[in-house]
């Protein structure tokens, strides 16, 4: 009976994970809606009784929010404050500046490496993608290249760095200090770097893709030569 309750509830785990891929990227129901829906389904379909699941969730969340929701709505407010202002593509022109010519996506990456630790993985996309597609056009290296490695920076460390709500969830949930959480997920965010940014530069080779120069499309060339040449005749 042991085994047959938790394959039940591992099959329901899998369709409730399921479900929340689906309704996120298919659908446009909020986040929100979309755990509650996905978590719901699981209790369901893993054997637990209606009401039961309601007082799951209920406890759930109230406990997650209790032990991280002041610091969830600050780094909110920092994150903003921060989009605003600029201050993120300032910080983004000062790293190409100190790393150097012929560096940018490691400079991309790094950029977002810090940027994404306050400021949400998206938001900081969208603000920095115009300074992606300038840089391409500027140093003739591919869009995919510095697009992926400024991609890979953000994502690293808003995965793992609070305030971001997923790993201040994490810290949470199991009860794990937010200051040995920074500390371990500033670490092993490096290595992800890294090995992203080796990756852009790989790939880049093989989908060499500059912007056009008004913006609205990418024209695909031989090699970054052809781009630098083009922007020194120009």
């Amino acid at each position: 009976m042991g085994m047959t309750l938790e394959m039940q509830m591992l099959i329901g785990l899998v369709i409730g994970i399921t479900v929340l891929i689906l309704l996120v990227l298919k659908t446009k129901i909020h986040a929100f809606l979309a755990l509650i829906i996905a978590a719901s389904i699981t209790g369901l379909i893993g054997g637990m009784e209606p009401l039961k699941v309601v007082s799951s969730i209920t406890t759930g969340f109230g406990n997650t929010l209790a032990s991280i929701g002041i610091v969830v709505g600050l780094g909110v407010m920092m994150g903003r404050i921060l989009e605003v202002t600029g201050a993120a593509e300032k910080l983004a022109y000062s790293l190409i500046r100190l790393v150097g010519k012929k560096k940018e996506e490691w400079a991309m990456a790094i950029a977002g490496y810090i940027v994404s630790i306050p400021i949400f993985v998206d938001s900081a996309f969208v603000i920095l993608n115009p300074l992606v597609k300038s840089l391409s056009r500027k140093t003739g290296k591919s869009v995919v290249t510095l697009g992926i490695a400024l991609a890979i920076g953000l994502a690293a460390t808003h995965h793992a760095v609070p305030p971001t709500p997923g790993s201040l969830g994490v810290a949470g949930i199991f009860g794990v200090d937010i200051g040995q959480m920074i500390f371990w997920g500033l670490i092993f965010a490096i290595p992800i770097i890294i090995v992203g940014v080796l990756y852009a530069q790989w790939i880049g080779k093989r989908i060499y893709q500059v912007p056009e120069e008004d913006g609205e499309g990418f024209v695909r060339k031989e090699s970054s030569e052809m781009v630098y040449n083009d922007f020194l005749a120009a």
